[in-house]
């Protein structure tokens, strides 16, 4: 209970012996205080504590004085309660002491207050002054208290309606007022003040005045200051802005207006008057900004270099010096920025050669205006200071007439190490290196400076810690009325820029040496392709000097109208691009003295300031060439050899079974047993069409072997092979069909796409040694789908797909790079040849087609074949023509045979009198020339065309000038003699060997048919 009282308090019995106490009054009393002990020693006065009679009855607010235990004598009121019984024991006591300060401190705080307090009746009478009062004023209390408030209000009325809005009930705060003071002079007030009331009626105001006329004084010349720096700002060159910590707007120059391209509103955001880009040309966010960055971070930017993109597109290389800007109190009240527009001073960079010195003479002239408005910028200190501390690129600095250093500022404290303290009150000279003191250079800086108004060089200074800089220097004499009172100096440090030209020089002499020494040819060709730069290596290659190539266009040294048109589209788009380096390519350029010689050229751009440059290198292939063709010959003989062995092996089988066959014919003839002869024919035969085959795959992928195309339908014929396929596959292997149903025709030979489709499934066959799906699918794919980058020459604008898919070990791309060259295998030796896919590939070649691999390692490979589209259908007469060609024999046609083979010579000679022909043969071309003039019944010529002295195509030519309407079928086993067969006139046609009994009837049947429609009717 006791703890909770807000007062001290303690228990004591009847005689005041204490019981208990709270911490309150512990602390007041201290160890006079103590259990057990009587409170009659707290008093300082005589007299008893009061008491309760009774437990009930109570004494309150009985005046007493106290002291503390730190001795202070304390007025303060008690109250005693007597406990009731139930609460605690009969006759014990609780006493409450308030302390009573109030009137005291009160008084205290009126008359010795620090600030100015009178109090003042309701109809203005002063009551009271304290002494700050008093002070202030100048009065003595008696000149001043009884006397009416508005004898002091040096403006009349003013104070009266102040006393007129307090009767009303208003308090005011910080009223301005002007009083006379005792001396008579105004002082400028400032008055707060608030009534006291009793019933609602103002008994007296109360009224605290503060002097600021000090205050005043000093806004008013804070006001002229800033309104001072404001005009010194403006008149400025360098563009400047501040703004308030939000980042709105209070002051911009005109330079800054000029420079921004738009006159911005006070109050509006900063950011608005900008969009900004990074050096890289990205735009920036906003919060990215440099100004944004040293409000936000509170910490200055130096030499922040931005783009400025103004409101008509126009673009401004600048740089920044954002700086934050404090109250007294520290806290964040808004930034100031200094803008260097450096457009023209990074575009002379990019050029690096004559125009660095217009820059920096730019530059300079507008320090040295910053410069001489400095004597302005002094009467404004806070803004001067700042920006002066903004600029750390430049050191600045003031010299006496003498050369002695008297101001120094940060950049010059960044770029030479010295601080303020270091060098105020020494000689510039310092800087300088012992050599240019020597030679008495300072001396001469500021004679120049005084006599022509003005000194700027560049050459190495000192830094403090002994290093040395390329400095850019400028030295301005300052005036003031005709005297030199001084020199402003601008130091810069441009050893960057120094190194950078030196690099330059010698990159440039670098790469000069570089393509004077390199072992290939160099052309650099201006926008128009005319060459400007011609190396040894290029004179060399083409044999005309540097001066005759200089001026002349590279392309007219392009052999090919087709290549030369492509070279000039490179050099025409190649700058458009965003890699402008054009891939490396081969063509045909002629040297002076007219050798063609293959070259491989590299394009590339340079961009420059203004325009770009085309760099060509370009390489003679010639060598290369030559020992490719070398290659190549090496490779072809390691084929021949492959050849050799494949074909022996395939043709030796082949030839067994047409020995043996023939020989067990010769003993069963001999023996007189004919009956079972016909197994062994039919073995010979067997062999002998499997090598015709052989012999017609091998023509057929070197594209000699004559085709017989055919309009075909290849469903068809792919289905009619399910059996054939089936049994070469054999029972691991199952095989499928998935072919479309609307599959268009197409012109090819029948027996070359079996031929292709069989070597394909047996390929596929022996890429599933554990089983596998094969499947054979048609569809049809429009051109646009079958160019590849091997193959873009497409002949039709449709064709079909035939594809033979396996599930089988697949090929890696080395082994599809490989796959169509002859007598390449992956086979072990003695199981293959290397020609199934090459034979595939010379059909569909030969058939205005396309043969196409994909494949992944493990998971099968899928070969391609591309035939043309042929719009008429396949025809049935020809098939039952051959069908019936034996079933209708010659009618005693007379047929000249002339063969220098005598074994093939018989052979047709028997088959044509089996056929029921009359037949002439001779052995050579002048024989048969012979024959036929000496019959002239004669209505077909058969001959070889290779035959000894006259040819067979002499020989029908010589024929048919003695026989315009005379027949002519030519023989031939080598295709180079049956090319020419796409230039025969009507009425001579070719067959190659070997052909049976069946082909050759069915030929003479076509060809003399059509004559005895004529001649025989």
């Amino acid at each position: 209970m006791l703890e909770a009282m807000p007062m001290p308090a303690y228990l004591c019995d009847g005689n005041g012996l204490v019981l208990a106490r709270n911490a309150k009054a512990a602390r007041l009393w201290g160890d006079a205080l103590q259990i057990g002990a009587s409170d009659h020693a707290l008093w300082t006065v005589a007299g008893a504590a009061p008491r309760a009679a009774r437990p009930g009855d109570a004494a309150d607010d009985i005046d007493i004085v106290l002291q503390s235990a730190t001795g202070e004598q304390l007025r303060a009121s008690v109250s005693v309660s007597a406990l009731m019984e139930g609460e605690l024991p009969s006759g014990v006591l609780l006493k409450c002491f308030q302390l009573d300060r109030a009137r005291d401190e009160a008084e205290d705080f009126f008359e010795n207050g620090a600030v100015g307090l009178r109090l003042v009746a309701a109809d203005g009478t002063i009551l009271r002054a304290n002494q700050a009062e008093l002070d202030l004023l100048g009065y003595r209390r008696d000149e001043y208290v009884g006397h009416k408030l508005g004898e002091f209000d040096a403006d009349g009325d003013r104070l009266t309606r102040l006393l007129e809005r307090i009767r009303g009930g208003e308090s005011v705060d910080r009223y301005p007022a002007r009083l006379v003071g005792g001396d008579g002079r105004v002082r400028h007030v400032q008055i707060s003040s608030s009534g006291r009331f009793v019933d609602g009626q103002l008994v007296h105001s109360r009224c605290f005045t503060v002097d600021v006329s000090e205050q005043n004084r000093l806004s008013r010349a804070i006001r002229k200051r800033e309104q001072l720096s404001g005009q010194v700002l403006q008149a400025l060159p360098v563009a400047i802005y501040t703004t308030d910590a939000e980042g709105r707007l209070t002051f911009f120059n005109e330079a800054a207006v000029d420079l921004a391209g738009r006159r911005p509103s006070l109050g509006e955001n900063w950011a608005a008057s900008w969009k900004l880009l990074g050096p890289d040309g990205n735009p920036l966010p906003r919060e990215q900004y440099p100004m944004a960055i040293a409000i936000r971070e509170a910490r200055p930017l130096h030499g922040e270099m931005v783009v400025a993109e103004r409101p008509d597109g126009s673009r401004v290389t600048l740089a920044t010096y954002p700086t934050p800007l404090f109250d007294d109190d520290g806290s964040l009240s808004g930034g100031v920025n200094m803008l260097l527009d450096l457009t023209e001073q990074k575009e002379a960079e990019q050029a690096l050669q004559g125009r660095n010195a217009r820059l920096e003479q730019r530059v300079s002239e507008r320090i040295r205006v910053a410069e001489a408005t400095s004597m302005n910028l002094h009467r404004s200190e806070r803004n001067f200071a700042l920006l002066v501390s903004s600029v750390i690129d430049y050191a600045i600095y003031m010299l006496d007439p003498q050369g002695v250093i008297t101001n120094w500022n940060a950049g010059a404290e960044r770029i030479k190490g010295y601080t303020a303290e270091d060098v105020i009150g020494t000689h510039f000279s310092r800087f300088y290196t012992p050599e240019d003191c020597a030679a008495g250079m300072p001396a001469a800086a500021l004679e120049t400076a005084r006599r022509e108004g003005r000194y700027s060089a560049e050459g190495w200074r000192v830094r403090k810690d002994g290093s040395r800089f390329w400095a850019s220097v400028v030295v301005d004499p300052i005036h003031d009325g005709g005297r030199l009172i001084g020199f402003a100096k601008i130091t810069r440090d441009v050893t960057e820029r120094m190194q950078a030209e030196t690099a330059l020089v010698e990159s440039e002499y670098l790469a000069r040496g570089v393509i004077d020494t390199a072992l290939d040819g160099f052309a650099q060709l201006d926008e128009g392709g005319l060459i400007v730069r011609w190396n040894p290596r290029a004179e060399t290659l083409f044999g005309w000097e540097r001066e005759q190539a200089i001026g002349q266009p590279l392309s007219a040294l392009v052999v090919s109208e087709q290549d030369r048109q492509r070279f000039e589209d490179s050099l025409r788009l190649l700058p458009a691009q965003e890699a402008p380096r054009a891939a490396v390519r081969s063509i045909e350029m002629v040297s002076r003295d007219g050798r063609r010689m293959p070259v491989e050229i590299s394009i590339s751009t340079l961009s420059l300031h203004q325009g770009y440059r085309t760099n060509i290198f370009i390489r003679d292939l010639s060598e290369k060439v030559l020992i490719e063709a070398q290659l190549r010959q090496a490779q072809k003989m390691e084929a021949v050899g492959q050849l050799t062995g494949g074909l022996a092996h395939d043709f030796n089988n082949l030839l067994q079974g047409i020995i043996g066959s023939l020989d067990l014919i010769q003993l069963r003839v001999d023996a007189g047993r004919t009956g079972d002869v016909a197994r062994f024919v039919d073995g010979a035969l067997n062999s002998a069409s499997r090598a015709a085959a052989m012999t017609h795959r091998l023509l057929a992928f070197s594209r000699r072997q004559p085709l017989d195309p055919r309009p075909l339908q290849a469903n068809p014929l792919m289905l009619s092979m399910a059996d054939l396929l089936q049994r070469t596959l054999g029972e691991q292997i199952t095989l499928e069909f998935d072919l479309a149903p609307d599959l268009w025709p197409t012109l090819c030979d029948p027996n070359q796409l079996e031929s292709a489709v069989l070597n394909l499934s047996i390929n596929a066959r022996d890429a599933m040694p554990g089983g596998g799906r094969l499947i054979i699918r048609s569809r049809n794919v429009n051109a646009d789908d079958v160019k590849t980058r091997q193959w873009h020459e497409v002949s039709s604008d449709r064709y079909i797909c035939i594809e033979v898919v396996d599930t089988g070990v697949g090929m890696t791309p080395e082994v599809i790079d490989h796959a169509f060259e002859p007598f390449f295998t992956t086979k072990a030796v003695g199981q293959g040849t290397g020609l199934g896919l090459s034979m595939v590939y010379g059909f569909a070649r030969q058939s205005n087609g396309y043969c196409d691999i994909r494949s992944t390692p493990g998971k099968g490979s899928t070969v391609v074949l591309y035939l043309p589209y042929h719009l008429d259908e396949p025809g049935q007469d020809a098939e039952r023509a051959a069908r019936h060609a034996l079933e209708a024999p010659g009618q005693g046609e007379i047929v000249l045979v002339v063969e220098d083979e005598e074994v093939v010579r018989h052979v047709v000679v028997e088959v044509l009198h089996q056929l029921g022909y009359v037949v002439l043969e001779a052995a050579d071309g002048e024989a048969g020339l012979a024959a036929l003039r000496s019959c002239e019944d004669v209505h077909l010529l058969i001959s070889d065309i290779g035959l000894p002295g006259m040819n067979g195509r002499a020989l029908a030519d010589a024929s048919r000038a003695l026989r315009p309407d005379l027949k002519v079928l030519l023989m031939t086993g080598y295709a180079s003699d049956a090319s020419a067969s796409e230039g025969f006139a009507a009425g001579m046609e070719l067959i190659t060997k070997p052909f049976t009994v069946e082909a050759l009837a069915n030929r003479l049947r076509r060809m003399l048919g059509n004559a005895r429609g004529g001649d025989f009717s």
